[in-house]
């Protein structure tokens, strides 16, 4: 039974596992989920920041240049042309600013789930997209599940599959909202 294998696999204790029995967060897990969180929350708050000065800044290119081209208020095309540049501006700025407000002030569902069941690893072929800047927008990439009941992890480390035998049973409990393993237990040798 490799239980201090999977325990230094998945980065836990006795104390997580107790809490995650409890249907709860440990202290630790607690911390380093609000920490992740905290990080994602940071970067979308400043998209919103920066989506708002470039509509700013589209909003002085405008005034700027039609102030330059002689614009005047009793000429109706060119409020007209100002007004629309205006609209389209703010409402795609700031739908995205508004939407990054909203992103970086909202928290993710992080309750303790518990899955039982035969453990099951299948290698599954994933489009992901390319990172380099030459080629194809998307590659082919080889990744591990971790089907457990009707629950599937995916992309698990390849060497998952060495720690656990696969058809044992193991229960699992992992985070409601992204699927993080918080810690599992071996329960019996598979038939």
């Amino acid at each position: 039974m490799p239980d201090l294998e999977l325990r230094t696999f998945f980065n836990f204790d006795e104390g997580d596992l107790s809490a995650n029995r409890a249907g709860r967060l440990s202290e630790k897990q607690s911390l380093k989920i609000s920490k992740a969180e905290s990080g994602a929350n940071q970067i979308f708050f400043w998209a919103g920041v920066v989506f708002i000065l470039l509509a700013l800044a589209g909003t002085y290119g405008i005034l700027k240049s039609a102030m330059g081209a002689g614009m005047t208020l009793t000429n109706t095309s060119d409020i007209v042309g100002a007004a629309v540049g205006f609209v389209v501006i703010w409402g795609i700025l700031g739908f995205l600013a508004v939407g990054s407000f909203r992103l970086s002030k909202s928290k993710m569902d992080s309750s303790v789930q518990k899955v039982e069941g035969r453990v099951n690893f299948v290698k599954v072929e994933k489009r992901v997209p390319n990172t380099a800047n030459t080629g194809p927008k998307y590659r082919t990439e080889q990744q591990y599940e971790l089907r457990v009941g009707r629950t599937i992890f995916e992309d698990v480390d390849e060497e998952l599959p060495n720690i656990i035998e696969e058809g044992d049973m193991y229960a699992f409990y992992y985070t409601k909202e992204t699927k993080d393993i918080l810690s599992c237990e071996f329960i019996s040798k598979g038939k």
